[in-house]
């Protein structure tokens, strides 16, 4: 994963927050208000045929939406810490301005761009990223949460 840490750094242009790393990503679309849709799955004729498939950061690599102001995505971020194994996951929201009153907001795990490209929508998550990137990874859990809805939030204890 570190070779694609890399590469997302050099597409996306911006530094790599010093011990938080975005491990993997994945994309789904948020309801069906988007006019641009992201592939998700494969069929299983293309599957018994071989075709390559694809990951998130692959297809979003690759994908020309439609309509590049008319996107909504469901991400799942794993970001983990220093050299650990583990990762914990968080949820966001990318949404285009143009369909930002179409959806109900529910939590603040949301990032707003008037025109979907994935490069700079990467770029505002490894930004993100540093920005909440604080001296232990209990207290970078609490600024990260400020921003995505993180997978144990409600559990006792958290």
């Amino acid at each position: 994963m570190a070779r694609a840490n890399k590469k997302w750094l050099e597409v996306a242009k911006v530094s790599l927050p010093g011990r938080l790393s975005l491990r993997s990503l994945d994309a789904s679309n948020l309801g069906d208000v988007a006019e641009s849709r992201i592939r998700e799955g494969y069929t299983q004729e293309e599957i018994d045929a071989g075709t390559k498939m694809l990951d998130s950061v692959e297809l979003l690599e690759q994908w020309e939406p439609a309509n590049p102001r008319s996107v909504a995505l469901a991400m799942c971020l794993a970001i983990g810490w220093d050299d650990d194994v583990g990762a914990d996951y968080f949820r966001v929201y990318v949404v285009t301005n143009d369909l930002r009153s179409h959806l109900p907001r529910r939590s603040n795990a949301w990032v707003y761009v008037d025109v979907f490209k994935w490069h700079d929508v990467l770029a505002s998550l490894l930004n993100i990223l540093g920005k909440c990137e604080r001296g232990t990874w209990d207290d970078s859990v609490r600024e990260l949460r400020r921003r995505f809805d993180w997978e144990y939030e409600g559990m006792a204890g958290t």
